[in-house]
């Protein structure tokens, strides 16, 4: 197996970037004082990066005519709203896109 020097300075790169951001975080939140606003906004934060991550490809499948899409975004929203879990939001969503493109194409 031979691995492309270009593939592998890419992978490199892409490393040494995500830990200078991680590293960066960490060091420049011990300079923020954590007050509940603060707490509050970093309590948001996943379930924004979440959302900044699936709504581009729901819009896209919606245009396309992906309802299986829409639909588990949907459940998602709902389970995520009645038990405020996120895992259980991901598990139905997944299953409910499934069961729509299995039996609705």
């Amino acid at each position: 197996m031979t691995v492309d020097p270009g593939t592998l300075a890419a992978i490199l790169v892409m490393a040494a970037a995500t830990a200078f951001n991680r590293a960066g975080g960490f060091w420049l939140m011990r300079l923020v004082p954590v007050t509940p606003r603060v707490r509050r906004v970093l309590d948001c934060l996943p379930g924004a990066v979440l959302v900044a991550l699936l709504v581009p490809g729901a819009v896209q499948g919606a245009v396309k005519g992906d309802m299986g899409m829409l639909g588990g975004l949907a459940a998602a929203l709902v389970v995520t709203r009645l038990t405020r879990s996120d895992l259980l939001a991901v598990v139905v969503a997944m299953a409910v896109a499934a069961g729509i493109r299995a039996f609705w194409g």
